[in-house]
């Protein structure tokens, strides 16, 4: 009972308990400061940027590309840039762009507005915003926030005298697939003058201000956000983004030799694209802090030539109060020397429990990993289609940070023996140095967060040749600068990508954590370990069976739901539709949808309950011509819209597609991605869609059946207003929100 109580096992619970609540709360650490309550001359000033957006978005209606409602948009936003003393230009023209993550390529009108400050000519700094938004969203963070944030920026720096000019794009059709910006990246004269592009963005309401995206070299763009004030950035967050499928205008822009800065707020994804992304959810700090950054930034860079350097940086923020930057050789040499210096310490460190010393960072890891794995594909089959961290992540987010406590007792119970507190010490430093060397070849910038700690530890153990109490200190230092370091990182990445992978989090974690196990082992010291296993373990369950029970959705944190009403005209079937049959629906919908296949080519169901016929007037091609020429089969037809806003012809891959033209636009299919599919996807939105001339070759003389697809947003059935008001306050619309689609099939001859 004594050893139970003894003051070292609550000192080693204190510790254990001081990381779980500094991880699980680091994110209130992010937070951006309090908005100013007054601005020193030269400070960005978020109250005028965001009484400017509210004049921009007036009531606030979503402004798809080439809508009525975008035009009122556009008109006050050339007003406000023409208040400002400037003049602004609207680059028109018809853009269509080839997808390249999918068998895709959208079409539309797009309208881009550009202007100028500084210099009249020379080379130039691209600062970038989209103006568009969704069609169920009025866009006030996205992209709103990043006009109104340039608007206010250029108002400043007009005044100021700048070396390189400063363009700023307003661009047109993000949102249906970045086609404002690869239409000025394409043809606009004015992209042969830019030497770097500075893009802002917003996926959610606030947040801090992130910098998460760049190009390769990225020496110029580091050394532009070095002086940003609360600098958040790291470079392995721009490795990781690089791999995902997502992305923004900076997609289309980008080209070899371009500096680049991709930065956006992040938090609040429960409004991204929805009718919630508004004025009123917008956090003015979040304004503040991207306004902060962007003038710090472009300052930076239009206040001095390119400088051109061609090496590679790795980086990261300390706590946002810091950043550190060094060239990717380096992180990676330091790693290699420190990996040396701290296995030096390990052997120096004796022979007795030197083995079990060194096996348990691994098991830690290993522990950690299939601790969380096990528990979300629990979790899976238990809520399946349920986003269980969604409306309630603290749940989630806790038994992850328990999984990587409890691998480091596990490990530190199962393999005790006689080793000593330095071999520990030593052991897990050597891995965390070996492992950031290891995964810095598959993600460089890795390496300077296990770079930072493993210096400090290496610093502390050859001071410790002299003077030894070097070598605690030094591992206290290591430990508590990658809790500083890795903690915020754990946060961006629940952010960004959610607990769709709960095991990464936990094996983040765990390494995080391999600094702290020699002094967790230390603190404890020779006692058991028992009771503090089955400490961590009673916060597992507790914090997993919380995730078991809590509801997915809120009506703080509504979840996505669209409800839409589906006709074949074809074979003259109609159904409502309710999303993803992969995701739950809501008790109050439940019951009345089944899963099914809805459109050709679909790889998952849809949840589906049947409806009435409504006469719908579907788009449809008409005039169609079909002819051989050169070897190939051209089929040639006029597009006619019949009140949709989108119209998708979906052609079967037997078929061999070739090219389209559009409007005048010829595209390759074979510059689109999805080699795999079914169909080749022709999509065209807006009001310039009608009429359309489109042109299509193919390689093949098959014919099969071709679909079109008509999407109607906003428009409502009466079977599908009964089910909205079923939806209830806990789900919203998103992107294309409620409305009414078509498919209609037909053989072009």
């Amino acid at each position: 009972m004594m050893s139970f109580l003894s003051v070292r096992w609550f000192g080693a619970l204190a510790l254990l308990s001081a990381l779980f609540v500094a991880v699980m709360f680091v994110g209130l650490a992010l937070t951006p400061d309090a908005v100013r309550a007054r601005n020193e001359a030269g400070q960005f000033d978020a109250a005028a940027s965001r009484e400017r957006l509210v004049r921009i978005l007036g009531d606030e209606t979503p402004h798809p590309v080439d809508s009525a409602a975008e035009d009122v948009v556009r008109e006050r936003l050339l007003q406000e840039i023409v208040a400002l003393g400037f003049k602004p230009e609207v680059r028109d023209t018809f853009a269509c762009r080839p997808q390249p993550r999918g068998p895709l390529v959208d079409c539309a009108r797009v309208r881009n507005i550009v202007f100028s400050v500084g210099p009249g000519n020379g080379p130039a700094i691209l600062a970038a915003a989209h103006y568009d938004s969704v069609t169920a969203a009025p866009g006030a963070s996205d992209d709103g926030i990043g006009v109104s944030v340039w608007l206010q920026i250029a108002s400043m720096i007009s005044r100021e005298q700048l070396t390189r000019r400063v363009i700023f794009l307003f661009s047109d059709g993000e949102e249906p697939g970045l086609l404002g910006a690869y239409a000025f990246g394409a043809d606009d004269p004015l992209i042969a003058s830019v030497e770097s592009l500075v893009n802002l963005e917003a996926r959610g309401s606030r947040g801090p201000a992130i910098f998460f995206e760049s190009n390769q070299p990225n020496a110029d763009s580091i050394a532009a956000f070095s002086d940003a004030p609360r600098p958040i950035a790291n470079s392995v967050m721009a490795d990781v983004y690089a791999l995902l499928s997502n992305s923004s205008d900076v997609t289309a822009l980008t080209r070899p030799g371009l500096d680049v800065l991709n930065i956006a707020v992040l938090d609040g994804l429960e409004d991204y694209h929805t009718p919630q992304d508004n004025i009123a959810s917008q956090d003015l700090r979040s304004v503040q802090h991207m306004g902060d950054v962007a003038l710090s930034v472009v300052r930076r860079l239009a206040g001095e030539r390119d400088a051109d350097v061609v090496t590679p940086m790795v980086y990261t923020d300390v706590a946002s109060r810091a950043f550190i930057a060094a060239p990717s050789w380096v992180g990676q040499a330091a790693l290699a020397v420190c990996a040396l210096i701290a296995g030096f310490a390990f052997w120096r460190a004796g022979t007795v429990g030197r083995w079990s010393a060194l096996a348990a960072p691994v098991l830690a890891i290993v522990v950690a990993g299939i601790v969380a794995f096990g528990f979300g594909f629990l979790l899976s089959a238990l809520r399946p289609g349920a986003d269980y961290g969604f409306a309630h992540p603290e749940p989630a987010r806790a038994w992850c940070i328990f999984s990587a406590l409890f691998g480091a007792v596990v490990s530190l119970c199962m393999l005790r023996g006689e080793r000593s507190p330095a071999q520990t010490l030593a052991g897990a430093m050597m891995w965390f140095a070996a492992l950031g060397g290891g995964l810095s070849f598959f993600l460089p910038g890795i390496s300077i967060l296990f770079a930072i700690p493993a210096a400090l530890f290496a610093l502390g153990a050859l001071i410790a040749l002299a003077w030894r109490p070097a070598g605690v200190v030094g591992a206290w230092l290591a430990a508590f600068a990658a809790l500083v370091i890795w903690a915020p990182l754990l946060s961006l990445i629940e952010l960004a990508l959610g607990f769709e992978m709960p095991f990464a989090l936990a094996l983040i974690g765990a390494m995080m954590i391999l600094p702290w196990l020699g002094l967790i082992g230390q603190v404890r010291g020779e006692g058991r370990w028992r009771e503090l296993v089955s400490v961590c373990a009673l916060g597992l369950v507790a914090s997993f069976a919380l995730s078991a029970i809590t509801p997915s959705m809120s009506e703080a944190r509504p979840r996505s739901l669209n409800i839409t009403y589906f006709v074949n005209t074809s074979d003259n079937e109609a159904r409502v539709l309710a999303g993803s049959a992969e995701r739950e629906l809501p008790q109050t919908l439940a019951g009345g949808f089944r899963p099914e296949l809805i459109l050709p080519g679909d790889r998952f169901n849809t949840w589906a309950a049947a409806a009435p016929v409504e006469p719908i007037a579907a788009p449809a091609l008409e005039d169609i011509v079909v002819s051989q020429e050169n070897g190939e089969r051209v089929v040639r037809a006029r597009l006619a819209m019949n009140g949709a806003y989108r119209a998708i012809l979906r052609i079967p891959m037997a078929a061999e597609p070739l090219r389209a033209n559009v409007n005048g636009v010829l595209t390759d299919f074979a510059d689109t991605g999805g080699d795999s599919a079914e169909f080749m996807n022709l999509a065209c939105q807006g009001r310039a869609c009608d009429g359309a001339t489109i042109e299509v070759a193919l390689g093949a003389s098959a014919q099969g059946e071709w679909y079109m697809i008509g999407q109607f947003p906003g428009r409502i059935s009466a079977a599908s207003e009964v089910l909205r008001a079923r939806r209830g306050s806990t789900a919203t619309p998103i992107q294309g929100g409620d409305g009414t689609t078509t498919l209609t099939r037909f053989v072009p001859n």
